[in-house]
């Protein structure tokens, strides 16, 4: 089974040039989808990803910025592999 279908409840409006019309006009017949289908497909991939991107990068960054003791690899799973066989979880 496929994604379940979206189910769309907001409208908003944007205003556009004659050429840009025109020219996503031209766009969604040549790919045969609708223009609001080009639209929101458009956003969902330049805003909405890139935001999301944006939201991730932030939270490394935060992670990284809290100085947390971290060893080398080696180390750190002996230690984790040494907690989990005396039953530790805290």
């Amino acid at each position: 089974m496929g994604r379940p279908a979206r189910k769309y409840v907001k409208r908003v409006q944007a205003m556009l040039t004659e050429q840009q019309f025109k020219l996503l006009q031209e766009y969604a017949q040549e790919v045969g989808k609708p223009l609001g289908v080009l639209i929101r497909e458009a956003v969902e991939q330049s805003l909405i990803i890139d935001l999301e991107r944006r939201r991730k990068q932030k939270a490394l960054e935060w992670i990284f910025s809290q100085e947390l003791p971290v060893d080398d690899w080696e180390a750190m799973e002996r230690q984790i592999e040494s907690r989990w066989e005396e039953g530790g979880s805290e």
